[in-house]
C-alpha cells in the first residue's frame, strides 16, 4: 500500500497546531457535523462499555480524539501519524489522557489487533490507488474483534460524472467562501485538486462490503465530504 504524500507535502508542517486546527475545520466541508454523528454514536454505542480499545488511523492533531476522549477517558486508546508534527501537537492537546502514540504510515505498519472500533477522519484519500484503499480496508476488518465498527469520514466523490463535478464545484466554493485569505485558499485548492486521491462513495460501501462488514451506512454527507460506519 502507497501513501501519495509525505508529511513535509501537507500544510500542517508548516503551521502551528492551532493554526492548522482553525484552517481544517474551516476549510473541509461538513468537518464539525461530522464530528457532531461521530459524538451521538460514541454516547449511543460506547459510552456504558467500560474499558474499550479504540485505534485511530491518522492522529492529526488529535481534534478527532479529544471529543472521543472527553466523553469516555479511560480506555485503551492507539493513536497513529505518520507526521512528527502532527504528533507533536496531539500530545499537547491530549496531554491529560493516556494515549499510545505511533509514528508511523497505517498503510504499512502492522496494526494493533482486537480493536474494539477503529476511526480514521479525512485521512485515507490519501492512498495511492483504489486498491490501495481496498487492501487497507482489508487491514482495518482483519484488526477488529468480532464485534467491532470501523467510522471512517473522508472525502469522496461519486460514481456518476454529473453529481461528481456538481459536488466538485461545490466543495471549491466552499473553499473560496471559507478560506482566512488567498494563501491559505491557494494551499487548501492546491491540495484538494492535486493531492486528493478521491474514490467513490458507492465504490467504498462494496469494498467495505467485500472485506466482511455486514452493515454499513453512509451517517453524514455534504459535497465531497463522508461519514460512513462499518460494522461486523
Amino acid at each position: 500500500m502507497s501513501t501519495n504524500v509525505k508529511p513535509e507535502d501537507l500544510n500542517y508542517d508548516h503551521y502551528e497546531s492551532k493554526r492548522y486546527n482553525d484552517e481544517i475545520i474551516s476549510s473541509i466541508p461538513g468537518h464539525e457535523e461530522i464530528h457532531q454523528h461521530i459524538d451521538r454514536v460514541i454516547e449511543r454505542e460506547y459510552i456504558l462499555r467500560g474499558r474499550i480499545k479504540i485505534l485511530e488511523l491518522g492522529v492529526g492533531t488529535g481534534l478527532t480524539a479529544e471529543r472521543i476522549l472527553r466523553k469516555i477517558p479511560n480506555i485503551n486508546y492507539t493513536a497513529i501519524d505518520f507526521s512528527d508534527k502532527m504528533l507533536e501537537g496531539a500530545r499537547k492537546l491530549l496531554s491529560q489522557y493516556h494515549i499510545r502514540f505511533v509514528k508511523g504510515d497505517y498503510g504499512q505498519i502492522i496494526l494493533p489487533q482486537n480493536n474494539d472500533l477503529i476511526v480514521s477522519v479525512i485521512g485515507m484519500h490519501h492512498q495511492e490507488t483504489n486498491e490501495d484503499k481496498k487492501i487497507l480496508f482489508q487491514k482495518v476488518y482483519n484488526s477488529l474483534n468480532k464485534n467491532g465498527a470501523f467510522i471512517f469520514g473522508d472525502l469522496m466523490t461519486y460514481r456518476n460524472p454529473m453529481e461528481a463535478a456538481l459536488n466538485e464545484a461545490k466543495h471549491f466554493h466552499y473553499l473560496v467562501e471559507n478560506a482566512k485569505n488567498k494563501e491559505s485558499l491557494m494551499e487548501w485548492a492546491h491540495h484538494h485538486k492535486y493531492l486528493n486521491k478521491l474514490a467513490s462513495i458507492e465504490d467504498q460501501i462494496e469494498w467495505l462490503r467485500e472485506v466482511g462488514f455486514s452493515d454499513v451506512a453512509i451517517l453524514y454527507q455534504r459535497f465531497n465530504t463522508a461519514l460512513i460506519y462499518a460494522k461486523n
